[in-house]
Order: C-alpha cells, then structure tokens, then sequence
C-alpha cells in the first residue's frame, strides 16, 4: 500500500482528534516520512555530514600547520644543539692539549724535585762528614 501526503495528512488530524496536539505530533514524527522525502532528507543529512566533514579537514589542516611550526622550532634547536656540540668539541680538544702539556711539565718538575732533593742531601751530607773528619 502506497501512503501519500494525502493519507498523512488525513491520519494526523484524526490522531488530533482524538489524542490532542502534541501527542499526534509525537505520532506523527515517529511515523517513516513519504517515499519522496527520503531522498531530500538524505541529501540533508549528507549535505550536514560533508559540512562536519569540511570542518574536521580545517582542525586537521590547523594542527598540520601548528605541527609544521614546531618542525622547523626542533630543526631551529637541533641547529643550535650541533653548534653547541662542535663548541664542546673543540674546548675537548683544547682541554686534552693542556692535559698532555700539564702532564710533561708535572713530570719535568717532579725530576726536578728529586734531583734537587738529591743533591741537597749529598752537599748536607758532605758538608756534614767534611765536619766530622776536619773535627
């Protein structure tokens, strides 16, 4: 059986009749639309779900380009960090020259301190037995 606007229409005011206003409304609306309508309200709904669409493609598109921005800060950091690292290289370098320098002359001051130890001694020790022999 084929239901028109016709038939809805005479349905409706027979459900007012009887339930009242609101009652047929709620009837009415819970009832499936006329096969003619259905094609209008799935355009609808997927002209509302291509616009949900368009706007979740916008945040999407926002973030890319919030991303994008805190791409190029870590790049813009990691240039810094390089020059930092070549900087720490070379005071490495430097470092490990004084290193090498401070150790030969750490070793040339301590022959230094022995011999003069040393000979300290032996002329104290000289100076000591030249004494008791001319004592």
């Amino acid at each position: 059986m084929q239901v028109d606007e016709r038939g809805r229409q005479s349905l409706r005011e027979r459900l007012e009749a009887v339930l009242g206003d609101q009652p047929a409304d709620v009837l009415m609306e819970l009832l499936a639309p006329p096969p003619g309508d259905w094609l209008e309200l799935l355009r609808g709904d997927f002209s509302a779900l291509n616009a949900r669409l368009d706007q979740i493609d916008a945040r999407f598109d926002q973030i890319d380009t919030r991303l994008d921005g805190i791409d190029t800060r870590l790049d813009g950091i990691d240039t810094r960090l390089d020059g930092i690292d070549a900087r720490l290289d070379a005071a490495d370098r430097r470092i490990e020259g004084g290193e090498s320098r401070l150790t030969l002359q750490t070793a040339e001051l301590t022959k230094t301190i022995v011999f003069t130890g040393i000979t300290v001694a032996m002329s104290t020790w000289g100076l000591l037995f030249g004494a008791i022999a001319f004592g």
